[in-house]
């Protein structure tokens, strides 16, 4: 039993590597901190063919003085531009009427980010200078920096975001308090992370089996955000142990079957594998 379990386990190339996002991330926002599937369907046509308008707006945002419309606004112009601008410069620059619309979109969300501290717009500076979107030259120092104003403001993704940033420069203990933090707040990625640490001894603790099912099944089976990656490696841990059954239902098999249906294409695999 001992030998096909290893079998299964090198055909799925089973890795503790913990440094990449899972297979399905809890996040789906195209590199920016919004949603994607927003995007066509608040496009403006107006503002499209009209960018005297686009003026005008600006004129009305700047008279508000109020950073919630400013920010609204923004994030609308964004939404409506071109997602391809995000990552091409030279497009970003040109005249189209979609440049023109993100432009103006940036300017705003970088205005709010840098004078008003407005916490969903610092969190999204954050993301573009970690990910080197929408003008902003790739710079972890600058992500960061926003990143901790927008997790001193309770914004539970740049808790996580910070926390990684964190993991990467070598500060495994400010990187797990960022994690903890984000998981208390049912951030699932974050949940995720903590329990490939216990799991593996990683982040300054010490490997500890029940506190690393107890994250991972938390992230397995969060309400709207599950991580497909948390059931493979929950599914792995429980299968190297001397009580596992292959011929009988057990928790392996559900937490393989749960990420699967999530589509993690492996954990299909691997458990045709045990039940063949």
């Amino acid at each position: 039993m001992q030998s096909s379990v290893a079998e299964s386990q090198a055909r799925v190339s089973f890795s503790q590597r913990v440094d990449e996002l899972p297979t399905a991330s809890a996040i789906c926002d195209f590199g920016m901190g919004l949603g994607a599937e927003m995007g066509r369907a608040y496009r403006m046509p107006t503002l499209l063919n009209n960018p005297a308008l686009i003026e005008q707006y600006h004129k009305a945002a700047k008279m508000t003085d109020d950073p919630e419309v400013q920010f609204e606004f923004a994030k609308q112009l964004l939404l409506c531009g071109s997602t391809e601008l995000a990552s091409n410069t030279s497009s970003l620059n040109n005249d189209s009427a979609d440049s023109q619309l993100v432009r103006e979109g940036v300017f705003w969300i970088l205005r709010l980010a840098s004078k008003r501290h407005h916490r969903e717009s610092c969190f999204l500076v954050g993301r573009w200078y970690e990910l080197g979107k929408y003008g902003c030259k790739l710079n972890l120092r600058k992500a960061a920096k926003y990143y901790s104003v927008a997790a001193k403001l309770n914004h539970i993704s740049a808790h996580y975001h910070l926390g990684c940033l964190y993991e990467a420069s070598k500060r495994p203990k400010k990187a797990k308090e960022c994690f903890e933090t984000a998981s208390k707040r049912g951030f699932s990625l974050a949940s995720y992370r903590l329990g490939m640490a216990y799991l593996t001894g990683s982040l300054g603790v010490a490997a500890d089996f029940s506190m690393a099912c107890s994250f991972l099944r938390e992230a397995l089976f969060h309400a709207s955000h599950p991580v497909a990656d948390a059931g493979y490696h929950l599914a792995i841990a429980l299968i190297q142990l001397p009580s596992f059954d292959r011929h009988s239902v057990s928790e392996p098999h559900l937490y393989l079957k749960r990420a699967w249906m999530l589509g993690h294409g492996d954990s299909g695999a691997l458990l045709r594998d045990i039940l063949q």
